[in-house]
């Protein structure tokens, strides 16, 4: 995207000088600016001519405002007209004229049939997930003479003027202090740091390239940020339209393949619509790799070649898939069985006793307790900024624990990170195989079409680099889950999110950044977990010896304790249980996959308790199965009395409270989390930590959430979509 990669504006080769006394300008003096706008305006009307068709029917002449040159090629627009909120443009690239519409209503809530609940989880979907983004559709010339004929025409502003609007309004924002910038999300797809130098001027890079005395103070969607710009925008508009005018479309210069060359602003609705010009080929750029044949060789040499790596493992895993199946068969917990225990109101119970139940979790956890101290980074702009400005300072080591390292282009970026550090400190990634092989067929809806991925993430880690990695092995398609980030043994990263653009921009989600103590034992666990993907590694795992620990308590550390899901050993899944059986108060969570029926008795047996029970599950998960299992969860816990919220969106989070005790990490709430992947968690009775998370999690998603009200509509095919959920 051209027009957002060009954002610099002190440093240009061709306008770079006259585009550095111009903004100085406009930035000292508000009048100068509107004089000089008006002036431009004025200019364009007078030099601007009207295409005439060639057939009879003659339109209504468009309104082009002519600005100074640029260093692009931009995409020269002729005629613009709107009507009832369908913009018609008719611009030409080159030689080539084109005729285009693009339609700016919003969905029609009479289209939605559903109940109640549904229509008002509908228009949350759609505020949570709408980005400001149409597409231009194009039409035959009869069909724009049709269509504008009559029209009335929308004052258009070059390339030049959107690229002063633009640099003005950030200019605006940028911190002046030396050392500190801040970060600009476009249409989540790029990001680039802002920030003045040392002579004042501003300069924008990538956020990968960031100095590294620069700090980043805020990261702001720049989509966000225009519909606050409604002071500068009313200078442009009035200058167009006069005093009453309200909209305008800018040029913004991009002239990619699949760029975003108009800009469409409404002052008075608050609206900012990038508009996505037509594209001749749409399946051009979809991924041509056929992944199927990696993922064969890969779990065939999970089997073969990963038994003798992992010997113990690989039995234990084995022992422990056919153990549960057999248990789960004998021992089923329906909740019928409850149907004839009423459901009473919410009780007003002192909470369970934090003391009593931190000894409990030493018999049931089989890990002791730590300290450190906790930072809850919400959603990937919090977490990724973070990251990134570690890995940028790290001095000694990264280590990577994930399940995807995927290969679109917000993954690569972060790839070409690690790879130009591992020139300077040791850096490790340690990724799941069938995670990031699967990962990889699937491409977000706003991911740039014109991206190639990579054959794999292996090979691009390796290429040129002194990257070490390890696949993990996944014998009897089970995995490593865990998530952690540990830079310089100082720093752990734990939580849900793995290396990716769906992470980054499209969900919510949430990692911690711990310091202490915590951190030499989630060190320790990488460590066993990279021996093990060699030969005989459980046995190499089995006798490493952790050195000195590098982190000494501080007086400011709480008690913090690590819980574990290995091949044998479901800490996360009794510990869940047992703390439900505890919990006097409350209950709340939060998690995307919920098919465990342990869990689900559970809460309802909870809830007869007088136990207020609330459970945040998302409109979508990533996997269409558990979309429709988690229909039938919803339905049940509702009709058990738990209060169901929906999330209008995908939300990754895996975390809950009970009482006065949170935990939070990698584990799902479904058989493969609980009881046969690799998984971790953390978990605090600090009572703190315990009201940070409510505060910066639960109570915000409370609110962004639908409550479900009464059963969604299941299908048909629903009872076997749980059952087949019910085995992952």
């Amino acid at each position: 995207m051209q027009w957002k990669q060009n954002v610099v504006t002190t440093n240009r080769e061709k306008t770079g000088e006259v585009q550095k006394t111009l903004f100085s300008c406009l930035r000292s003096n508000r009048s100068v600016a509107r004089y000089f706008i008006v002036i431009v305006i004025t200019q364009g009307l007078l030099s601007a001519c009207t295409t005439a068709p060639s057939e009879p029917v003659q339109t209504q002449p468009g309104i082009i405002i002519e600005d100074t040159s640029t260093d692009v090629d931009p995409l020269f627009t002729e005629q613009t007209y709107i009507h009832n909120n369908r913009l018609y443009i008719q611009f030409k690239h080159l030689t080539e004229t084109i005729d285009g519409f693009a339609l700016l209503t919003e969905p029609n809530e009479s289209e939605y049939k559903e109940s109640s609940s549904n229509l008002n989880l509908q228009r949350a979907i759609r505020q949570h997930n709408g980005l400001p983004i149409v597409q231009l559709t194009q039409i035959s010339r009869q069909e724009w003479i049709e269509h504008t004929s009559e029209l009335r025409a929308l004052p258009t502003a070059g390339a030049a003027l959107w690229r002063e609007f633009r640099d003005r309004l950030i200019a605006g924002i940028t911190p002046r202090e030396q050392n500190s910038g801040i970060v600009i999300e476009f249409l989540k797809q790029d990001e680039l740091l802002f920030y003045y130098d040392e002579q004042g001027l501003l300069r924008s890079t990538s956020v990968n390239e960031k100095p590294l005395a620069t700090r980043i103070d805020k990261t702001y969607k720049f989509s966000e940020l225009l519909v606050d710009a409604t002071a500068l925008l009313d200078e442009y508009i009035s200058a167009a339209h006069g005093a009453n005018g309200s909209e305008i479309l800018f040029n913004t210069g991009d002239t990619s393949t699949y760029g975003y060359p108009f800009v469409y602003m409404n002052k008075h609705a608050g609206q900012v619509v990038f508009i996505r010009r037509p594209s001749d080929n749409d399946q051009c750029c979809a991924p041509s790799l056929n992944l199927l044949p990696q993922a064969v060789v890969h779990t065939t040499d999970s089997h073969l070649t990963g038994i003798l790596y992992q010997t113990i493992g690989s039995v234990a895993r084995l022992f422990t898939l056919v153990s549960y199946k057999v248990i789960d068969t004998v021992t089923p917990k329906p909740l019928m069985l409850l149907n004839h225990q009423p459901i009473p109101p919410v009780a007003d119970n002192e909470p369970m006793d934090s003391e009593l139940w931190e000894q409990e979790l030493n018999d049931l956890a089989s890990s002791p307790q730590s300290q450190g101290t906790i930072e809850y980074l919400v959603d990937g702009a919090a977490f990724f900024s973070r990251m990134i400005e570690q890995i940028h300072a790290a001095k000694e080591s990264i280590d990577i624990r994930v399940y995807i390292f995927d290969t679109d282009h917000y993954a690569l970026q972060l790839a070409d990170l690690l790879k130009k550090r591992s020139k300077e400190i040791r850096v490790r990634v340690l990724v799941d195989g069938l995670g990031s092989i699967t990962a990889a067929a699937v491409d977000s809806p706003y991911q740039a079409v014109e991206h190639q991925r990579p054959s794999n993430i292996i090979t691009y880690l390796k290429t040129n680099s002194d990257i070490e990695v390890h696949m993990v092995h996944n014998p009897w398609l089970t995995g490593d889950h865990t998530k952690t980030i540990l830079i310089d043994k100082k720093f752990a990263y734990v939580g849900g999110m793995n290396l990716g653009r769906e992470y980054r921009y499209d969900w919510h989600d949430l990692m911690v950044e711990l310091q202490g103590p915590i951190v030499d034992e989630i060190q320790t666990h990488f460590e066993k977990a990279w021996r093990q993907q060699s030969f005989l590694g459980d046995i190499r795992a089995f006798f490493y010896l952790p050195g000195e620990p590098v982190n000494k308590p501080q007086a400011n550390d709480i008690p913090i304790r690590l819980l574990l899901t290995r091949p044998g050993d479901s800490q996360i899944l009794r510990t869940q249980l047992a703390a439900i059986n505890w919990a006097k108060q409350r209950i709340y969570i939060q998690n995307a996959y919920f098919t465990s029926d342990d869990i689900i008795f559970e809460l309802a047996q909870a809830r007869r308790r007088g136990v207020d029970v609330r459970v945040i599950i998302p409109y979508q998960s990533d996997s269409g199965v558990i979309n429709r299992s988690n229909v039938k969860a919803m339905n049940a816990m509702l009709d058990n009395g738990i209060r169901v919220f929906i999330y209008p969106g995908e939300s990754h989070i895996k975390g809950a409270v009970y009482d006065g005790w949170v935990c939070l990490g990698s584990a799902n709430f479904d058989q493969l989390s609980l009881r046969m992947n690799k998984e971790l968690n953390i978990a605090t009775s600090d009572p703190t930590a315990v009201q940070g998370f409510l505060d910066e999690v639960m109570y915000p998603d409370f609110k962004k959430s639908v409550e479900l009200k009464e059963p969604l509509p299941e299908k048909w095919s629903d009872f076997l979509m749980e059952t087949i959920a019910d085995q992952l």
